[in-house]
């Protein structure tokens, strides 16, 4: 009985001891496995592998944190190339954005919204404006721009953390005052506004302008819209067609007696609407009764660039902002008189030519 009882005892003793869970068997080191963030991802990679090759490059020392919630607006290789002065670390800076703008909700977000980029500084905030272009058909989505480029790949890649729209279109930095100026950016050939916006804003516009232009090489621009600064202000927007500084300096110089010839008041012709003018097109200028011919249109390939007044414009997009945009030309503009051969510059004036339309330059 005694050796009975002692087997009893030692099997409830058995029972009752405490027991230990599943928990306890396992590592110690999942439980923090688990609350861990998944890695950041190598952004280089995953620009190059959704085919932008040349932003990979740039991304490769990018200070954006891809563990943080991030939605890039990412340019083509296309685009890139229409802006060769562009700094493209600096570009991928100002087509990034805090948090996550799917298109649906960039699509609701009121006209003219400015989002501030990973580009700002204490000093200087960078922001991005959100235009868009409605259909009349309203099912069908509408076409959105930031910083005046088409999104032309929305929600490219979306895994909740990291989003990329893709971009196509002229590029440039964006202004230190873009998130100051309350005027929205001009998708299309501009119509000239109801009434005239206050010369504070011209004139903030016309300082950004000068600003760029002097990092430009187009120095004596900036200095010639400075002595007519009282002119240019009374304007709404302005497309102005420069020389740049060595041109000036070299068989140029009838360009500083001509400014007025060479700027066309209250429209803002991007470059987009500028190659899209057809052969003959007429564009005032602020000189009274004298305006400017389309004489050689452009989307004619590299063997025949576009030409107004028979001149070559060889940049476009030089400088620009919501109210101003730039653009390069070989020579200043001589006037000009159509005849049954063409345009043939006035036999009045002596402005040079500049290269000829069987130039290289």
């Amino acid at each position: 009985m005694a050796t009975l009882l002692q087997i009893l005892l030692l099997l409830l003793s058995i029972i009752n001891r405490p027991t230990t869970t599943a928990a306890a068997y396992l590592p110690p080191s999942m439980p923090e496995e688990q609350d861990q963030a998944p890695p950041p991802y190598n952004l280089s990679t995953l620009l190059y592998t959704l085919g932008f090759h040349d932003l990979s490059v740039a991304a490769t020392s990018s200070a954006i944190n891809t563990a943080n919630l991030t939605t890039i607006f990412t340019p083509t290789d296309v685009s890139l190339r229409s802006c060769p002065y562009c700094s493209l670390p600096l570009l991928l800076l100002e087509h990034s954005i805090p948090g996550l703008y799917p298109f649906r909700l960039l699509s609701n977000l009121a006209l003219g919204t400015k989002i501030e980029t990973l580009a700002s500084t204490p000093t200087t905030a960078l922001c991005l404006t959100l235009t868009k272009s409605t259909p009349e058909n309203s099912t069908i989505d509408p076409t959105l721009f930031v910083g005046g480029v088409e999104i032309t790949r929305p929600d490219l890649f979306n895994d909740g953390t990291i989003i990329i729209h893709g971009i196509q279109g002229f590029l440039a930095h964006l202004s230190p005052f873009s998130c100051q100026i309350e005027r929205m950016t001009s998708l299309s050939f501009p119509s000239q506004p109801a009434s005239s916006p206050p010369s504070t804003v011209m004139r903030t516009l016309l300082k950004d302008a000068m600003i760029r232009l002097r990092m430009s090489d187009y120095t004596v621009l900036a200095l010639l819209i400075q002595e007519n600064l009282d002119q240019l202000l009374q304007l709404n927007s302005m497309t102005i067609f420069s020389v740049d500084d060595a041109g000036v300096f070299g068989d140029g110089h009838t360009y500083v007696s001509n400014l007025r010839f060479h700027i066309v008041p209250n429209l803002r012709l991007m470059a987009l609407g500028l190659m899209n003018l057809p052969s003959g097109s007429v564009l005032p200028t602020m000189e009274p009764g004298e305006t400017l011919v389309v004489t050689v249109a452009g989307g004619e390939g590299l063997l025949s660039p576009m030409r107004i007044n028979n001149i070559k414009v060889t940049g476009t997009n030089i400088v620009f902002n919501e109210g101003i945009v730039v653009h390069g030309i070989a020579a200043p503009f001589p006037r000009v008189h159509r005849t049954t051969m063409g345009f043939w510059p006035d036999q009045t004036e002596t402005i040079n030519l500049g290269p000829t339309t069987t130039s290289d330059t």
